[in-house]
């Protein structure tokens, strides 16, 4: 039995708790006919995904969800905040940092995908969102020290048992530079700059757990933060592999009011410390729905040989009523800028290794097959695995990267001086 045919007998409707709905489905939920159901899909309210056998399309039932969340809303000012808290809501916060595009996220006016474009290094763009003004001319940050034994004291916590979440060593480098915060908090003494730079050092040591052999790696003075990543694996590190770091660091700096981007206004807007409020930000961001996203894509992934693996992966996958890891993100209805951006630089290395090439196969497969468009996810995993870094180094970089903005937001924040703390509406259970 050919692929085709053996796919098509993998590809059945929906399964219970599926994050997709068939269109009778889809319709019945709404309480609309087809056609109406069709006209938000041609609208771009729905999404929806092409099945393996060809035949029928299925729906994403968040999608649906938010249509009829948002029709709901229109009787009531309850109906219409839960709209707003939901993906693709209306705007509840103003923010001057990051406005979503057709062509990509847009930091202080400037599209990001230009910015990394350009070759301007992630500490300029960091610095642009902090402050509002872009340096043209290289940026290199003064070390900002570690306290004393910095590496020792991490070392002694994450290199017990087996492999550390790279999100849990991030929390753990944040949290022990929170510990050794003196009793006035960086924001009484007005330097938080300093310690947003001191924080983002600390995160690139944490590169070091994902090297052979794995150890916190102390940022040497004068490097910058891609230098130091790249030195985490390869010494002084090839000059093409730094620069794709670069722009791939400078391209996940924001996205607007992400999840994680709310955590961290929601704890910021408390009075919290810089660190506390990036902390929130690092547990949202590692939730299988973002920065673990990555991770799930390496996973589907991990022993295929063939094309014929990715090909049985996906089917299986589909079966399972899950959504494929890294694709669609619904801002991006015609596709996200950034993860093409990752894709083309991924495809400029002349090396590429047989992991690269099952990724490109995989994402080739989701397109043309199913009609998915890549994420920023994938394009960090295709990168990784063309530049030869080990698992789990996108998911690293994107939260690294991403880092820059949660900061910009507490600052931000701050400066709105009000408490978020949104209202529950109480619905009974009996």
């Amino acid at each position: 039995m050919d692929d085709k045919h053996r796919a098509s007998r993998l590809a059945p409707g929906p399964a219970q708790g599926s994050e997709y709905l068939s269109a009778e489905q889809a319709a019945k939920l709404l309480r609309v006919k087809p056609q109406t159901l069709y006209t938000y899909v041609s609208r771009g309210l729905i999404r929806s995904v092409a099945q393996l056998d060809g035949k029928q399309r299925l729906y994403y039932r968040e999608d649906v969800e938010n249509v009829r969340t948002r029709g709901e809303a229109r009787h009531g000012l309850g109906a219409t905040a839960e709209s707003a808290m939901r993906w693709g809501g209306q705007p509840v916060i103003n923010t001057a940092i990051t406005e979503i595009t057709p062509a990509g996220p847009c930091y202080r006016g400037r599209p990001a995908v230009d910015l990394a474009t350009d070759g301007c290094s992630f500490e300029a763009v960091a610095e642009l969102l902090w402050t509002g003004v872009l340096h043209h001319e290289p940026v290199r940050w003064e070390q900002e020290s570690l306290p004393e034994d910095f590496a020792h004291l991490m070392d002694g916590v994450a290199l017990q048992g087996g492999k550390l979440p790279m999100p849990r060593a991030y929390a753990l480098a944040t949290s022990m530079l929170g510990v050794a915060e003196t009793a006035r908090s960086e924001m009484r003494r007005g330097s938080t700059i300093s310690a947003a730079r001191q924080l983002i050092f600390a995160l690139a040591g944490c590169i070091g757990y994902l090297a052979r052999p794995p150890g916190f790696h102390t940022p040497r003075p004068g490097r910058s933060v891609a230098e130091s990543i790249t030195a985490a694996f390869e010494g002084e590190g090839r000059p093409e592999a730094t620069a794709a770091i670069n722009q791939a660091l400078v391209l996940c700096a924001d996205h607007e009011l992400s999840s994680s981007t709310f955590a961290v206004r929601v704890a910021a807007s408390t009075g919290a410390e810089l660190r506390a409020s990036v902390l929130a930000g690092i547990a949202a961001h590692s939730g299988a729905t973002l920065g673990g996203g990555c991770d799930r894509a390496e996973y589907l992934l991990r022993d295929a040989r063939t094309r014929g693996d990715v090909r049985r992966r996906l089917a299986e996958t589909e079966r399972a009523g899950a959504r494929i890891p890294g694709f669609n993100l619904p801002v991006y209805p015609k596709g996200d800028p950034r993860a093409r951006h990752l894709l083309q630089l991924a495809h400029s290395f002349a090396s590429q290794n047989e992991r690269a090439q099952l990724i490109y196969a995989f994402i080739e497969e989701a397109e043309q097959r199913l009609h998915l468009r890549p994420s920023i996810e994938v394009g960090l995993v295709a990168l990784s695995a063309a530049l030869g870094l080990p698992e789990r180094s996108a998911s690293a970089l994107w939260t690294l990267g991403r880092t820059a903005g949660w900061i910009a937001h507490v600052m931000e924040q701050r400066l709105a001086g009000f408490v978020l703390r949104p209202r529950a509406k109480y619905v009974s259970s009996g």
